[in-house]
Order: structure tokens, then C-alpha cells, then sequence
């Protein structure tokens, strides 16, 4: 695969050398190198005014000899004397010379650089057309006859340079919301040395630094808060407008905003383990890595110019030897090479991709790839995890059964420290209830965990050691022995817990669903997308929240590898799986697109496609309509550069385009294609709503 830079001035990804002046920045286009000149830092103001008053003497002189031009075509034969033509000739050759120069030399440098590297690209047919236009001109007027085409030389530079001016002004607007969120850390920050205050850039921050943050300041790097609650405004992160309340012990992100209370936070992560460093570093995977439609655009493309380029030949033969009429033929090749528009074909893929990429980072949503973004509008079915995604993950303990003489604080005590070790949402519950209870604080040794069923190891409590097995009935029935008191009908999730043989107790769980989980899945119903849970608890529980939800296919009783077995089974039929912990992420590697909620382990989360940065599960419809939308938008752009290209060029071969007029549809070809991507900006409220049926 060929390697991808990204342009210094409007951030899109690029294949080939792109535009370096200087050898050290990079652009993808000779438009955004003039753009970042002319709007570039205070430090390029002496650059930035000569680019100016380049354009400006190339617009005057290419404006002087079209006026010149206009005049001899506007004669009536016999107003104008032979001398009088020649003398305007030769002014149009001293205008027309310094345009060229002026105009045409980055031109021409892009164009020789890409013929030594044996490619064909736009720039050469640029170059080509109005050197080609210029030289006949320059040589029939110092023959005294025939004529000249000075007015298509330099005319046809301006008009490309101002649509590429244009097109990188648009292009810019791609990557503005990455942009913005990469620059959300604050400058300096706040931080604690021996007792003061102080001042520093954000960049001297290490790890274990104890920083203090004021109400209506950005949070300058991710950590947990020691001292003091807020209000912390996450929305640049998640797309939740609501402030989350946090305190003492939570963990908060650099460049969300405190609202109101004074902190004092330890910082975790810096550099590129913070969570704007890990955004920037997925989104530009994503921008790197193409989807299969913009690699058949890509070849197409690389072909598109030589094709043109032996058109055009073919085109000047057919009118000078089969029409008898050389100038004519000139005119017509030249119009053919000009027409011709390959930046819109290049630009139909990667610029829709790119902006739905950005527009879903900006929301709290990273995909992966574009060929995620390709994928998604196939998804026909989506399996949803229940434990922590289609609940609050806020599982609490709502009784403990004991036997043979145990006492429920027994259970627990036991309990606690195994389950200490695991991070699994029904280990939190356990050892957050453990701590509100005042218990003797054991530890644990030989852990394992048995993916899907349980957790067992050596416990040690007060000095004593005994081997304890908490985990499903499933688990526990296979060695040990169950009294009939802790036989349990319930809904709630339990976990049984035994030790010495005999299981001691069970403990019963319970979590409620989260708010927009039932709207999700109806809009998901509504866009005729069939919806599943699979889930490792009982199937009365699991069967409970599925009716709550709508939800009528229900996997109990799975395994991790029960859960990868089913997806696996489904694997290309357009199946997803949304999951939140390390049991899921064999389940989310299996899918066609595997989604992972923002609350979920660092291993779901690598092994998924689409990360969410929040818990809301409303994103996922309205990711999966900014999927539909953008291939929408990206076969209107194929549609429309093929369409476009196949008109304009037969047009141009019968000789009913002027090259000027062939300048001026090329870069609105490009601007077209670039203005129907742009319609993915348009904020979320407008387009958040799924639309039945796939596209």
C-alpha cells in the first residue's frame, strides 16, 4: 500500500510527493501551499504579501491581454491596419510573457518534478495547455501571421490558480473540527511543587504531578481528582452537553472543562498516552487507512492522465489531417487536456471519508477506517452485550443469601478480595459494597479467571488461607455441593460462592437499563436492523431486559468463545456486536464491525471497530445513518467526476468547448464534489433521525 502523508495547510491524507517547495512542509496541492502563504503565521508575513502581489501583477497582465484580445476578436475585418495587429501582438508577447513566468512557474517546476518520477499528473496537463498556447502564439507573431492564443495562455493560469485558491479554502474545512479538538489543552497549567503555586506550559507535565484546576478552566491532562468535586463539561469528548458530577477519586480528561468547584487532580497520562493523543492517533489511522472504493477511484485515476494525454493526440490528428484544419486541431487538444478532470475523481472518495471520519470524532465516535465507514451501511443485525452496555453498569448488590452456618458479612468477606483482582463490572459491584461494610481486609493469591463463568484462588483473611470459587451455578455444581436454601428463582444476576467443597452462598446483583437504550433500538427497528443480546448471565434476567427493551432474540449462558462462535457463524451476512468488556472482545473481533462503548476495557476497545466515547447508545443509529449518508454522498461524487469527465471531454473533443471555458468547468467539477461532501458538516441535529431501509 502506497504510504499516505497529510497536508500541512488543510490536513487531508495524500499518496505521492504532493507540493514541497522548501523540502520540508508538505501539501498536498500547489492551492493550499498559496493559501497557507497568503493566511500563514505573522512570522511569513514578507512571503505571505509577495504571494499577494505575484497574484495580483499575473491577474493585471492576464487581464490586460484579454482586453487586448477582445478588441482584435471585436474588429470588424478591415478597422484594424496588418501594422497596427502586429504592434498589439507583439504588447500582447511583453504582457503575456511576465503572466506566464508569474503564473505558470510553480506550475511548471510540480509538472517537471512529476514527469522525472515518470507520472502524469494535472499539473502537466496545465503546463502542457498554456505553455503550448503561449509558444504557437509567441511563434506566429514573430512569423507575422496566423493566430495567436495569448488570451487561452494566460487566462487559463489564472482562472487554475484562483480554483486552486478555492478548492484549498474549501478543502480546509475538512479537517477543521479535528483540528479544533487537537488544540482543546490548555497552554500552561497549575501545578503543586512543596506546597506553591506553580505556573507551567502543559508540556512540562509529568506523571504524579499534582495540578489544581479553578472553576471555568480546561483540565490540563488526564488524572484522578484527590481534593474537592465539579462539574466537568465532557461534550468535546462524548457528545454529552450534560456536565458530569465527579469527586474525589474520579478520573477526568485533559481539555474537558471544569464548570464550577476548585480540584486538585494527580495526573495519570500525558503525551501520547492522553486522551486526546490516542483521538488524534485513531483519526489519522482512519484518514490513512482507504476504504476499497477510493483504491478503484485511486487506479482509475492513475491512468485517467495517459488516457487524456493520448485523447488529445488522436483529437489534434482527426482535426488537422481528416478536417484540414491545423489550428482548429490545436484549439480542440488543448481543450480536451484543460477539460479533463482527474482532481474530482481523486477527490470523490477520500474527502467524504474524511469529513465523516471528523464529523464523528467531533460527535464522540472514532471509527477505525474508512473501510469501517464502507462496511457499516451493510450491518443488517446487531448483537448487543448486556452487562454494562445495554445497562448503567451500575450493578449494585441487593442481598446475599449464606449457608451451613455462614454469615452473609462471611460471604462477602471472602468474596471481596478474588473478586479485587478481576475488572469486570460484577467484580466492581462486589468489592464497592465490600467496602461500605467494616471488614477485614484480605488478598488474594493464585488467581484465575475462567472467561464467561467465574473467578477462583487462594484467599487469605486474618492469616487464614482457604480456596475460594465465586462465579455461575454452572461453574460452582462442578465441584461443589449445593444446599437447597441457596436454590434461587430470581431475575437478579447471581454469583454463587463456595469454598472446602460446599457452596457457602450467593450473592444477587442488580442494574437497571440505561434511559436511551429503548430508543436506540427502536430507531435501529425503524432503519430495519434486526437487534439481539448475547450475554454469559442466566436467561431470566437476560430474557427480562430483552422484553424491557424490544428486543426478541435472546443468548443466554455464553461464553466468550460461545459469544465468538455465534457472531463468527453470522460473519459476512452484516453482522455487529456491541460490547463493553474483555469477555466481548473475541465477540467484536468476529464481527463485520465491532462497536465498543466508552466505558469498556482497553481490550474491547482494540479489538473493535467504532469506539464510542461516551455510554450513549443513541450514537449508534445515528453513526450508522452518517455511514449511509456518506456512501450516498460518495457515489453522487463518483457519478458525478465520471459523468462529468465523459461529457465534457467528448464535448471538447468535437471542438465545442474553448480552453477557457474548459479551465473554468474543470475546478467547478472539483468544487462541485467538494460542496457535496461538505453537506456532512451539517450539524447532527439535522440528520440524527435513521431513515428506513438500507442504503
Amino acid at each position: 500500500m502506497k504510504s499516505r502523508s497529510f497536508c500541512d495547510y488543510c490536513g487531508l491524507a495524500f499518496t505521492g510527493p504532493g507540493y514541497s517547495p522548501d523540502g520540508k512542509s508538505r501539501f498536498c496541492c500547489y492551492g493550499c501551499y498559496l493559501v497557507q502563504r497568503i493566511v500563514g503565521s505573522s512570522s511569513d508575513e514578507g512571503i505571505a504579501s509577495w504571494i499577494i502581489i505575484r497574484l495580483g501583477i499575473g491577474a493585471f497582465l492576464s487581464m490586460n491581454v484579454m482586453m487586448i484580445s477582445l478588441v482584435l476578436y471585436a474588429a470588424a475585418p478591415g478597422d484594424l491596419g496588418a501594422r497596427t495587429i502586429q504592434g498589439l501582438h507583439w504588447l500582447m508577447v511583453i504582457l503575456a510573457t511576465p503572466a506566464v513566468i508569474i503564473l505558470g512557474g510553480p506550475f511548471v517546476l510540480a509538472g517537471l518534478r512529476d514527469l522525472l518520477r515518470h507520472r502524469l499528473t494535472t499539473d502537466v496537463l496545465v503546463v502542457t495547455g498554456s505553455l503550448a498556447a503561449y509558444g504557437v502564439s509567441v511563434a506566429h507573431t514573430i512569423m507575422g501571421r496566423g493566430q495567436v492564443y495569448f488570451d487561452t495562455g494566460t487566462m487559463l493560469l489564472l482562472i487554475v490558480t484562483l480554483g486552486r485558491l478555492l478548492e484549498a479554502s474549501a478543502k480546509n474545512r475538512t479537517s477543521q473540527a479535528i483540528r479544533d479538538m487537537m488544540a482543546m489543552t490548555p497552554a500552561t497549567a497549575r501545578v503543586l511543587r512543596e506546597g506553591d503555586e506553580i505556573e507551567i506550559s502543559s508540556e512540562e507535565i509529568c506523571a504524579g504531578d499534582m495540578l489544581v484546576v479553578r472553576p471555568g478552566e480546561k483540565i490540563p491532562s488526564d488524572g484522578r481528582i484527590t481534593t474537592g468535586n465539579c462539574l466537568v463539561e465532557e461534550a468535546a469528548f462524548t457528545g454529552e452537553s450534560k456536565p458530569r458530577t465527579c469527586s474525589s477519586g474520579d478520573y477526568v480528561f485533559g481539555g474537558s472543562v471544569d464548570c464550577d468547584g476548585l480540584i486538585v487532580m494527580e495526573v495519570e497520562a500525558v503525551g501520547e498516552d492522553s486522551l486526546v493523543a490516542r483521538i488524534r492517533e485513531m483519526v489519522t489511522q482512519a484518514q490513512q487507512d482507504r476504504a476499497p472504493v477510493e483504491r478503484f477511484a485511486e487506479r482509475i485515476a492513475t491512468v485517467f492522465v495517459p488516457g487524456i494525454w493520448l485523447l488529445a493526440m488522436g483529437t489534434a490528428a482527426y482535426w488537422a489531417f481528416a478536417c484540414h484544419n491545423p489550428a482548429r486541431a490545436g484549439m480542440t487538444a488543448l481543450a480536451v487536456l484543460v477539460v479533463a478532470c482527474p482532481c474530482a475523481l481523486g477527490l470523490a472518495t477520500p474527502m467524504a471519508s474524511c469529513l465523516a471520519i471528523g464529523r464523528a470524532a467531533r460527535d464522540g465516535v472514532l471509527i477505525r477506517s474508512g473501510a469501517v465507514l464502507e462496511r457499516l451501511p451493510r450491518i443488517n443485525t446487531i448483537f448487543f452485550d448486556k452487562t454494562g452496555t445495554l445497562t448503567c453498569n451500575s450493578l449494585s448488590v441487593e442481598d446475599i443469601l449464606a449457608a451451613y452456618g455462614a454469615a452473609p458479612d462471611d460471604i462477602l468477606m471472602w468474596t471481596a478480595p478474588l473478586e479485587s483482582a478481576s475488572e469486570h463490572s460484577i467484580a466492581r459491584a462486589i468489592t464497592t459494597h465490600a467496602r461500605t461494610h467494616d471488614l477485614p481486609v484480605g488478598r488474594v493469591t493464585q488467581f484465575r479467571a475462567i472467561s464467561g463463568y467465574g473467578v477462583e484462588g487462594d484467599v487469605i483473611v486474618n492469616g487464614e488461607s482457604r480456596h475460594v470459587t465465586a462465579g455461575s451455578l454452572k461453574l460452582l455444581l462442578q465441584s461443589y455441593e449445593l444446599p437447597p436454601e441457596l436454590t434461587v428463582n430470581t431475575e437478579s444476576t447471581a454469583i454463587y460462592v463456595g469454598w472446602s467443597g460446599v457452596i457457602r452462598g450467593v450473592i444477587l446483583l442488580g442494574d437497571s437499563s440505561r434511559p436511551e437504550a429503548r430508543e436506540a433500538i427502536a430507531a435501529l427497528k425503524a432503519a430495519g436492523i434486526c437487534t439481539a443480546v448475547i450475554s454469559g448471565d442466566r436467561e431470566d434476567p437476560t430474557r427480562r431486559l430483552a422484553c424491557e427493551l424490544g428486543i426478541s432474540e435472546v443468548f443466554s449462558e455464553c461464553i466468550p468463545t460461545a459469544k465468538a462462535e455465534v457472531i463468527k457463524k453470522l460473519r459476512g451476512t452484516g453482522v455487529a456486536m456491541v460490547g463493553d468488556g474483555i469477555n466481548d472482545a473475541p465477540a467484536l473481533a468476529q464481527a463485520d464491525v465491532g462497536i465498543a462503548v466508552g466505558g469498556g476495557t482497553d481490550l474491547a476497545k482494540q479489538s473493535s471497530d467504532i469506539t464510542l466515547l461516551g455510554d450513549d447508545l443513541s450514537r449508534i443509529p445515528a453513526v450508522l445513518e452518517l455511514s449511509r449518508t456518506t456512501c450516498r454522498i460518495i457515489r453522487q461524487n463518483l457519478w458525478w467526476a465520471f459523468g462529468y469527465n465523459c461529457i465534457a471531454i467528448s464535448l471538447a473533443c468535437m471542438g465545442y468547448i474553448h480552453p477557457l471555458i474548459a479551465a473554468s468547468a474543470m475546478f467547478i467539477s472539483s468544487l462541485c464534489v467538494i460542496c457535496n461532501s461538505l453537506r456532512l458538516t451539517r450539524s447532527p441535529e439535522k440528520d440524527i433521525a435513521v431513515t428506513p431501509g438500507k442504503s
